[in-house]
């Protein structure tokens, strides 16, 4: 059906071959971008995107670009919006897999048809998986926890090589799989791409488990099998392991601080791993299908500030401390977020920063706060993959209150009028009183933030001035404009 539509790629011809589609969807919403979580195909007529002015257009594909979408498919709806040759050549100078189809195909075929070959395909993997994994704990539960013969069941399986490796990268133990029918010819023999898991005991990664593949395509389904496997690895190796103290200590204090223990007990914790009571830190939290690889990720990029121990793993979460530097806390953590967002914007995750704390005891605030994001829609058109809890601290403040009706009061006070409007005309005033309020009142920045022409954001701005009766900048009730706002669209009314 996608061939029948004679599809023509227009930009990033290269990328074609090696981009996997993780889903599909098709949208004309522009402001899309942060609902995604990379690997979809876009479909799109391009009814919106396409009477953008020029800026507002880079700005759109820019947006997808660093989402990590695996394409955007446009359907013109009429000869009369074109796709520009500067469309095409923002598409390609952003390497974002640019394709038009010439004939009409329905969308909602494509994508059933394509999302339910993607849904099988995913499932006969996790079935193959929870197989192996099946024949592995019968295996430990008759012969015991011998690591040599389970890692030779992998190999065997998947005909591949397999090892348990420690944190250095030393071979544990390990066992070469012979070919079978199971996994894909090498197109360049001796290349290698490796599928690995943590091996987590209480807590702490102690080892990884690694399966050597030959190339990319074998490696992405290689890794969905090796996630699976890692609990029942993970169980025959803690008959073999001993944690150091070191370890124990770190663990009994990210323990403690996720438990929300008493400042006593959470100093004497942080004295046995050697972190003074009064360091300034934060913790974080990530949410993802992927956790085992963005441990990893995140102890590279984080390595001057959170110790290997005090990243833990617990109900399908990643806690992690950070410790701050004492000159300069607030811009030592302004430069983690940086960081973070930078390494993970890749990745299919949710993380939250938690405010920064002066000592160790008080860590569990900043992780209530980081858990507390989950509450509030995103007001923050930059913040990508990583939520800075900082920018939040008027949505905490109401939440910590407690009184929604009141909430609410103060909203339907500030913005009744602005609110009525958009209920009745279906109009966008709040949120574009909003943007224009956070880029401080900067016109050319809102256009750009919302894909308007400026004249189009000066009839809104005048709109909302006559409602509000007269501009906030000269009543002195910015700060109230801008607490609503907030209020209003962290809540979604």
């Amino acid at each position: 059906m996608f061939r029948a539509a004679q599809p023509e790629v227009l930009a990033a011809q290269n990328k074609i071959a090696v981009t996997k589609v993780r889903w599909v969807h098709a949208t004309e919403i522009l402001d899309i971008a942060p609902l995604l979580r990379g690997g979809e195909l876009l479909l799109s007529t391009g009814q919106e995107l396409l009477r953008l002015r020029e800026e507002a257009q880079m700005a759109h594909i820019q947006a997808l670009s660093e989402r990590g979408i695996s394409a955007l498919v446009l359907e013109p709806y009429t000869r009369h919006a074109p796709i520009t040759d500067r469309l095409i050549e923002i598409a390609e100078q952003v390497q974002l897999p640019l394709i038009r189809l010439h004939h009409t195909v329905p969308f909602v075929d494509l994508t059933e048809r394509i999302n339910r070959a993607i849904v099988s395909k995913q499932a006969a993997i996790l079935q193959q998986a929870d197989m192996l994994s099946q024949r592995l704990a019968q295996r430990i539960a008759t012969s015991g926890p011998n690591l040599t013969p389970l890692l030779q069941m992998i190999g065997d399986d998947l005909g591949l090589p397999v090892s348990l490796q420690s944190l250095d990268g030393q071979a544990l133990v390990a066992s070469a799989g012979e070919p079978s029918d199971l996994v894909v010819s090498a197109e360049e023999p001796g290349s290698s791409w490796n599928a690995t898991t943590d091996i987590v005991i209480g807590g702490d990664v102690a080892a990884h488990l690694v399966i050597e593949c030959r190339q990319a395509e074998e490696a992405e389904y290689v890794s969905m099998i090796v996630q699976r496997l890692g609990g029942i690895v993970s169980l025959a190796f803690a008959q073999h392991h001993r944690p150091s103290r070191a370890q124990l200590a770190n663990h009994a204090l990210m323990h403690a601080i996720i438990e929300n223990a008493g400042r006593h007990y959470l100093a004497e914790r942080a004295l046995e791993a050697g972190i003074e009571a009064e360091r300034p830190v934060c913790m974080a939290v990530v949410q993802s299908h992927d956790l085992s690889r963005l441990r990893a990720q995140l102890e590279k990029a984080l390595q001057s500030e959170v110790r290997t121990g005090c990243i833990s793993l617990q109900n399908n979460r990643l806690y992690f401390l950070i410790e701050l530097d004492p000159e300069n806390p607030r811009r030592s953590r302004d430069r983690c977020i940086s960081r973070l967002r930078q390494t993970l914007k890749d990745f299919a995750i949710e993380c939250a920063v938690g405010p920064m704390v002066t000592a160790v005891t008080q860590a569990p605030r900043s992780l209530k706060d980081a858990l507390m994001l989950d509450r509030f829609a995103s007001v923050r058109a930059t913040e990508g993959r990583v939520r800075d809890a900082s920018e939040y601290a008027l949505e905490r403040l109401f939440a910590q209150v407690g009184d929604t009706p009141a909430a609410n009061g103060f909203v339907d006070e500030v913005l009744g009028d602005l609110l009525e409007w958009d209920r009745l005309r279906h109009g966008e005033l709040v949120p574009t009183l909003h943007a224009w309020l956070s880029t401080g009142c900067n016109v050319t920045a809102t256009a750009a933030q919302l894909y308007l022409e400026r004249q189009t954001l000066h009839k809104r701005l005048k709109k909302i001035f006559t409602l509000l009766g007269g501009d906030p900048r000269e009543s002195g009730t910015i700060l109230h404009m801008h607490l609503a706002c907030r209020i209003q669209l962290s809540q979604g009314r």
